[in-house]
Order: C-alpha cells, then structure tokens, then sequence
C-alpha cells in the first residue's frame, strides 16, 4: 500500500498538524554542525503555512533517557528551523497542552526534546495521548527514526489520521527503486565502519546489482575474510564468517579494492604511503583507497543507471585520506544531473556531499531505517502510516 501524503488532505486551513520531524543533527557546543535533517522537513513546513494550517513540531535530540538534560535542549534546533524559515518558531515544554495549542494559533511551535519524557521511548499510552491531543492530523517527516517504535512514530498515528511527509514519500520511493525496480544496471557503493549492518544490505541487493564497490571498514573486513592482511585497520572480526560466505555466493559482484592509501606512525610522526593490498604490514592502517582502484570503481560508476551510496570510502575527517571519497563523489553528482539516479544515504556521506555541495538526485540523512528498510525488513514507523 502506497504512502498517503499531504497533499490528498482536501482541508488544512485552521487545522492544527503535528509534524515529527528528524533533529537530531550534529551538534558542537550546542551549536548546529550539519542542518541537512532540518532543510529536508521545509518543504512539508512551507506546504502547510500556505494552507494555513497551524504547525506543532516534535523531534527528539540524543539519547537523555527520560530525563531532562539542558544541553539537549531543542531551543538551538527552533531557533535554526526559525532563520530557515524566516518565521519565528517557539520552543515550548510538554507542561501545558492548551497553552501549546493556543500558542500554535499565531506562531510554528516545536516541542521540547520528546525523549526528556520516558513515555516517548516506551511508546506510553498516557503520552501518546497527550501528543495526539495537541492535533487533529499527525505527519512523519522523520524517516530516520522509522525503525523505532517511539510513541511519536508508532503511537500517535493509532488515534490521529496520518500522513508522510513530502521528504519521507520521496526517500520511500527513492529506496524502492533500490529495492525491486531501479534502471539497469545498478552500481551499489558501500562503506564505512557499521560493517555488520552492512553485510545483509549487500546479501540483498546482489541479486539486483551489477557490482557493489566497497570501501572503509567493509572492504577492510572482507579483504580479511579473504586472507589478507589488514594492520590495525578498522575490521568487524565478529562478522568475518558471514563476510566468507556473501564473497562465495557474489559471483564475483562484491569489487574489493587493488590498492589502498596505509597510514603508517612511527617516531611520533604519521606518513601516509600507497601500497597493493597484499603488500598491508605490520600496524599499517588503511584509510583510503588508491588509484588504481578509484579509476577501477570510475568506470564501474560510468556505466550505471541507477547508483546506491551508503557509507564513506576512507577516513574522511582527514583531507588527505578523502581523496577516493571526494574524485567518486564528483563523479556520481555529475552522473545524477543527465545520466543516473543517484542516492546517497546515511548521516556521514549525506554531511561529506553537503560540505563538498555535490547534489544528486536523493539524499537520505537515515542511516539505521535505510539500512533496515534495504535489508527488507517492514519499518514500524511507515507501517503505522499504513505502509505495506
């Protein structure tokens, strides 16, 4: 059953909508690093100021157990979602249900942090009434946090009528075509260090994919399911069995890297030198790919109709170590504006292509919930939109 989306609601003017939304962004000294998971809601915002509809918030900021916890406080999200906005939007505890609804007459309000209430991650009766008593339509913006079973994800939808998201509908569809139907052949480009999340991702694609090129922690880990040896490399070894297995069932989908960029420390000082795989000793590191399997990845990448990014390819913090990250990433952005439908997913390769301002055709801050939805499993959250 397809997505039910805002705009099949005939009437909104007047009508109070409680949009969850994803905020949980990075944060330094409570200032916002990244605001990428912010600017993906403003669409559905701005589609209900102009139905004037009034707007109540909800979202949740790290993991404060039920307590409250002043430096994960909201009031720094409200005051961004304000400047992107241009529209003032008061942040305002869950103490007072009529003061909050009052207040939602004439101005955006954005409720405080969702999870300084036990009842948020419990999924509590009590407090998912209080929530869906604030509204009269409940909207999911959040596709981030759709594998949970919140009360603001699972829970409110039971009692209120419920709709996605314009951003939540596009990264379905996004994914779907992933999934079942994207336009061959497909290139899935996968990375980074939650190896053992990864593993049934890939199982589940191979059948759909034409390669799946491998970078970071997960080409780390399968090289040393083949034997190779990796240094002090990050490797998943709890997973590595599981990682013998999907090479012998790939046929030959799965495309390690041929050479590698090794970061190596010695007299206090790090150097960083280029190597084959199998030529990795001692405590060398591995933080990057090398040329020749860049230019290998490149051709793969020219040739896709349909590309899967999930996961960076090095040690990306570090300049000198993003050099594969960085040549693939221009090149899959330049794909999506004429040639490819190109996704990119999760909170460090969304960050990397937002710093480095490379747009492709979706880009999906979810990292858990993409991962989950792609291994196949039926979210909780879309499954309470009625989602099948």
């Amino acid at each position: 059953m397809a997505l039910r989306t805002l705009d099949s609601v005939k009437h909104l003017a007047r009508r109070t909508v409680l949009v969850r939304i994803g905020c949980d962004v990075p944060m330094q000294v409570r200032k916002i690093v990244d605001d990428a998971r912010l600017r993906e809601i403003l669409p559905t915002v701005r589609y209900l100021e102009r139905k004037r509809a009034r707007i109540i918030l909800a979202g949740h900021l790290g993991r404060p157990s039920g307590k409250v916890v002043p430096t994960l406080s909201l009031k720094p999200i409200g005051y961004t979602l304000g400047k992107l906005l241009r529209h003032k939007v008061k942040v305002m505890p869950l103490d007072n249900p009529h003061a909050i609804r009052q207040a939602a007459k004439t101005n955006i309000v954005l409720l405080e942090n969702l999870r300084f209430n036990p009842g948020e991650d419990k999924n509590d009766r009590v407090f998912v009434k209080i929530l869906a008593n604030l509204a009269d339509l409940y909207v999911n913006e959040a596709f981030s946090v759709c594998h949970r079973t919140s009360a603001s994800i699972v829970g409110v939808p039971k009692y209120l009528p419920s709709y996605a998201g314009f951003n939540l509908a596009a990264e379905v569809a996004a994914l779907q075509k992933i999934k079942q139907r994207g336009q061959r052949p497909v290139v899935a480009i996968i990375g980074g260090a939650k190896v053992a999340d990864k593993l049934p991702v890939i199982a589940k694609l191979l059948p759909r994919v034409k390669a799946v090129l491998t970078g970071g922690g997960v080409a780390n880990t399968f090289l040393a399911a083949k034997g190779y040896k990796i240094g002090s490399s990050l490797v998943d070894k709890s997973v590595i069995p599981a990682a013998k297995r999907l090479l012998r069932s790939s046929k030959g989908r799965i495309i390690l890297p041929i050479d590698v960029i090794v970061q190596k420390t010695g007299n206090r000082k790090k150097t960083h030198d280029w190597c084959l795989v199998n030529k990795v000793v001692g405590k060398d590191k591995i933080v990057d790919l090398g040329t020749a399997t860049t230019q290998l990845y490149a051709s793969l990448v020219k040739e896709a109709k349909t590309i899967f990014w999930s996961g960076p390819l090095g040690l990306i913090e570090e300049p000198v170590s993003a050099h594969a990250s960085l040549a693939l990433g221009r090149l899959v952005s330049a794909r999506s504006h004429r040639h490819s439908f190109v996704l990119i997913g999760g909170g460090d390769t969304a960050a990397f292509f937002h710093k480095h301002e490379l747009t492709v055709s979706q880009v999906s801050t979810a990292g858990g919930a993409l991962l989950d939805f792609l291994s196949g499993n039926n979210l909780p959250g879309l499954k309470a939109l009625g989602y099948r």
